[in-house]
This record gives C-alpha cells, sequence and structure tokens, in this order.
C-alpha cells in the first residue's frame, strides 16, 4: 500500500509538471513579442559645442519602420531626456560681470580706483563675450526637442529625435506601437 502511495505521488508530480510546463507554453505563444528587427531605434550620442555641454549630454534617436505595413506611434517618452529649452536656462551664464566687480571693486581700494576704470572698461567687454555664448547656446539647444512625434509611421519611413540629458545619465525610449492588425507592442531601447 505505501509503494502504490509512492508511485501515486510521483504521477502527481509528473503531471503537474507536465501541466505547468504546457500552461507556459500556450502563454508564451499569446503573448505579443516584438521583432526587434522589424522597428530599429538607434541611439547616437551628439557633440556638444556650447555651454550646455558643461551640464548635459547630447543623444539623438533614429526610428525606422522596418514592418511590411505602416505603424501607428501610440505612445512615446524619453526617460531622463530634457528639451533645449530647459537646458539652455539651467546652463544660462549670467555671473561673468558680476565676478568682474567682485575682483574689480575691492582692487580699485588698493590702486586707488584703476582696478575700477578697468572694471568700467572690462565690463562692455564681458558683455558682449558673455551674449555672444549665451547665443551661440540657445542656437544649439533649439535643436533638442526631447519629443517624439506620435502618428503613423510609413514603411522604411523613419523619425529623428533629439534629447539632452545630465551628465552621469542615461537616457531612455520608451514606446507603445500598434500595426494595423491592433496589435500593440511595447518598446523600450
Amino acid at each position: 500500500m505505501v509503494a502504490a502511495y509512492f508511485d501515486l505521488e510521483n504521477y502527481m508530480k509528473r503531471f503537474i509538471i507536465l501541466f505547468l510546463s504546457v500552461c507556459l507554453f500556450g502563454l508564451q505563444n499569446t503573448c505579443f513579442a516584438l521583432d526587434y528587427t522589424k522597428l530599429d531605434v538607434s541611439k547616437n550620442m551628439m557633440v556638444l559645442n556650447s555651454r550646455l555641454k558643461k551640464d548635459f549630454a547630447g543623444y539623438e534617436y533614429i526610428i525606422t519602420n522596418n514592418f511590411n505595413e505602416e505603424i501607428n506611434i501610440v505612445n512615446a517618452q524619453i526617460i531622463n531626456g530634457q528639451d533645449g529649452n530647459t537646458a539652455y536656462m539651467k546652463s544660462e551664464g549670467e555671473g561673468a560681470i558680476g565676478v568682474t566687480w567682485a575682483i574689480a571693486g575691492p582692487v580699485g581700494l588698493f590702486t586707488l580706483g584703476i582696478g575700477w576704470v578697468v572694471g568700467i572698461i572690462a565690463t562692455p567687454i564681458v558683455w558682449v563675450v558673455q551674449n555672444n555664448k549665451n547665443k551661440k547656446t540657445r542656437t544649439e539647444s533649439m535643436a533638442y526637442s526631447n519629443i517624439v512625434p506620435i502618428g503613423t509611421l510609413n514603411i522604411a519611413e523613419s523619425i529623428q529625435v533629439k534629447t539632452l540629458v545630465p551628465i552621469g545619465s542615461q537616457p531612455q525610449l520608451k514606446l507603445t506601437i500598434m500595426d494595423k492588425k491592433k496589435n500593440v507592442y511595447s518598446v523600450a531601447r
């Protein structure tokens, strides 16, 4: 009687393992898995040439539809990404004239006013240089929108998105796309 009980126990273990395996295999076939070769998402690092490079790293995402049909981008988000306007506001230089006078003021006391004369002459020069750097930073920052266009992406069509991230961070693109059969796929890169 005891031997029959152990055989029944072994059969039950095998049956449960087989049953769970079939269930997991069946669930795996019902999930929508995106063939990543059909949606090409590449991330390239961009070289920054203005004041932005002190605080930010630039990235460009290129999303290409390699499906045999058009797809619809339903939702898109870049984690850690910032648009150029926000980055410009954070990196805009304003303190150069203040630093000039922080140096020229006390030096003028000890040099019988010569430091003040130098400060008066240097102020417009510092202002022009600072203004040119701000314009260069503003011009460069305008290319970084951090917005992935929502909508239809035709066959073999590509879209490009530029984003800025704080130095030390990595951007992550999250997409939700839908094909014509209304299958929804999620992509994270």
